[in-house]
């Protein structure tokens, strides 16, 4: 136990340091409490209806002032205030007793200008040129439309004091009714307005690194086994990342572009990229898959074209913009309907990524509505659905059945990583554990080899004693037929090379018990090569262990071998027969992938020595190929 305590100690230590930091770090996920009061004469809640007993004024009184003179507004009780005249400056005033830690003042903006105080003191104005005195300051109209409300932290010891706040009116008016409208008015801890804005950052920056980080890590697998599917999950990778930075409150103050066209444009790119994942990781029908995902691809990019061309298209006529709008969603829910009814159909016979992603599709696609209807209500859902249909619109259905569609891709696509990644381990780990069994069935044969030629030695002196102290003639003729015949045993192959003498001698013993003829019409080598003993064992070795054994399955089996020297190179040519219909049957049968091992045995090491393999079927024969350089 303290073995394994001790062994395993800084993984622990290290898993214990990770939890706390990612425990520090989500302290800023999540914002403090935002508290604020809505201190509006008018807000998204009030009703239609004047109040029978009269209008909230939330302690704020509205007027005009001209000097010293105040005259108060009459309220109509929808929030408005009549009584000024076109281009007056009005002020709305009120005693401040609430009691926040940090007080930060929010004012709606829109096209008006504004100048507060609190009590007499000056302490926000739109306009530092002008007379800025309670009753003196005329301010005018803005020349522009303010999305951002106007932010001003209030001294602390503002509470008892007097908030006044000058607006200006404009000096036309499309209806003889001259009404005032004061700007909605919030008053935030400060806290918890700075908690929010960091709580945004870390969310986005977090999200962001995240998406980044798989981004990369998707290319450099993309780089590594140019799989195009692999691509494509890394553009949308790429692409949630630009969804979530655009989508930021701050995304415009640093850009000065309009979010709104990457907000529309950017996941519907995306949603194109993971249906082409998805295609791609068809299997042998996806052809099928590729028509109505191809006819979304070009719905998106005409759609691109004609926003690019014709900025103002999505705001033109409601039947045009909607067209514009809508179509390739449209287009994107009929692709991935007709992909999961296709590979629910298929899940049993395709590749082990549909088998697993279409389970987990419809279970994401059920998940999110689940939530939807969990977070949202079921009326409001349905109530979503219906407007959207009758609109001609599907925004709210593609939206949440991508959503779980996507969780599903990125899940068996893990998953599927992860498999890939155990079954190159196992693969590698079969590879090294044959690599070990050639090298000892190396060390074998060379003992083997070396037993035998002692053994010839020792019997040759032998027989020459024997020769030279018997002097019977039938014996000493007897004895001399037997010399000359064990002079006569040769090995069945002399290459020159004694290592590669060794290895194919002690390989043809297999070859002959399996019944298979063996054909060696040339084989030559220099008694040095480029090449180790070890390499040049593993490479032999496997070459003929693969020809012998799928010979060995053939009706009529053979193997021919011929290895030689020609122009600096070392060729070797190997051929033998084989049972396709056997081959795929034991391949099947595999519950680990050794299938192939020897030839990729074989590539590694001819690689090695920067040489060439060729492996191809030629008339119903498996043949191999390798010429490796000799310096």
């Amino acid at each position: 136990m303290c073995d394994k305590l001790i062994r395993h100690g800084p993984l622990i230590l290290a898993l214990i340091l990770a939890v706390f930091c990612a425990g520090v770090l989500m302290m800023y996920v999540e914002p403090m409490e935002d508290v604020f009061l809505d201190l509006s004469l008018m807000s998204l809640e009030d009703g239609a209806a004047p109040s029978p007993e009269g209008p909230d004024t939330k302690g704020w009184t509205v007027y005009t002032q001209e000097g010293s003179t105040r005259t108060e507004l009459t309220p109509d009780g929808f929030g408005g205030y009549t009584g000024l005249q076109l281009g007056q400056t009005f002020y709305f005033s009120r005693v401040m007793e609430e009691d926040l830690d940090s007080p930060t003042l929010q004012l709606g903006t829109a096209e008006r200008q504004f100048s507060v105080w609190l009590d007499d003191m000056l302490i926000y104005t739109d306009c530092p040129d002008l007379d800025n005195r309670i009753g003196y300051v005329q301010l005018p109209m803005s020349e522009w439309f303010r999305d951002d409300p106007i932010t001003i932290s209030l001294p602390a010891d503002y509470q008892g004091k007097t908030l006044t706040v000058a607006q200006s009116f404009p000096e036309w008016a499309e209806t003889s009714s001259v009404v005032a409208w004061p700007a909605s008015v919030r008053l935030y801890c400060g806290y918890a307005y700075e908690s929010g804005l960091i709580s945004e950052t870390f969310q986005t920056a977090l999200l962001s690194a995240v998406a980044f980080a798989l981004t990369v890590s998707l290319l450099a697998a993309f780089v590594r086994s140019r799989d195009w599917s692999i691509l494509c999950l890394a553009v949308v990778a790429f692409l949630w990342m630009a969804q979530k930075l655009a989508g930021t409150s701050y995304f415009f103050r640093y850009y000065a572009i309009n979010s709104n066209s990457l907000i529309t444009e950017v996941p519907r790119i995306s949603a194109l990229a993971l249906l082409c994942y998805l295609t791609l990781q068809g299997g042998t029908r996806r052809k099928f898959l590729w028509i109505p995902v191809g006819a979304f691809a070009l719905v998106v990019i005409a759609d691109a074209i004609i926003l690019s061309v014709f900025p103002g298209a999505s705001t033109g006529p409601v039947q045009f913009s909607t067209v514009i709008l809508y179509l390739p969603l449209w287009f994107a829910v009929i692709s991935l309907t007709v992909l999961l009814v296709m590979g629910t159909i298929w899940w049993r016979k395709e590749n082990r990524f549909y088998r697993l992603f279409i389970p987990l599709a419809f279970t994401g696609i059920a998940v999110s509505w689940v939530m939807q209807f969990f977070l949202e209500g079921a009326d409001y859902v349905w109530q979503q659905i219906t407007a959207n249909l009758l609109n001609y619109q599907i925004h709210y259905v593609y939206t949440h059945t991508l959503s779980g569609v996507t969780v599903a891709a990125l899940l068996a696509a893990f998953a599927e990583a992860v498999r890939a990644e155990l079954n190159r381990r196992t693969e590698q780990q079969l590879m090294q554990q044959r690599h070990e069994l050639a090298m000892s069935s190396y060390e074998n044969l060379r003992r083997q080899h070396e037993e035998v030629m002692m053994l010839r030695h020792d019997m040759l002196r032998h027989y020459h004693t024997l020769h030279d102290m018997d002097s019977d003639e039938k014996r000493t003729a007897y004895l001399a037929e037997l010399i000359g015949q064990n002079q006569k045993i040769r090995p069945i192959v002399e290459s020159g090379n004694e290592m590669l003498d060794i290895i194919i001698n002690g390989r043809l013993g297999a070859a002959v018990d399996a019944g298979i003829h063996v054909e060696i019409p040339h084989v030559t080598a220099p008694a040095e090569l480029r090449l180790s003993n070890p390499d040049l064992c593993a490479l032999v070795m496997n070459i003929m262990d693969n020809a012998i054994s799928a010979a060995a399955k053939a009706k009529a089996p053979f193997v021919k071998l011929t290895i030689h020297e020609k122009a600096g190179y070392l060729a070797v040519f190997c051929e033998n027969s084989f049972d396709p219909e056997q081959q795929n049957r034991s391949t099947k049968k595999e519950t680990v992938p050794k299938h192939g091992l020897g030839l990729k045995i074989i590539r590694s090491i001819v690689a090695k020595y920067e040489g060439v393999v060729l492996d191809e079927v030629r008339d119903g024969n498996f043949v191999v190929e390798i010429v490796i350089p000799l310096s």
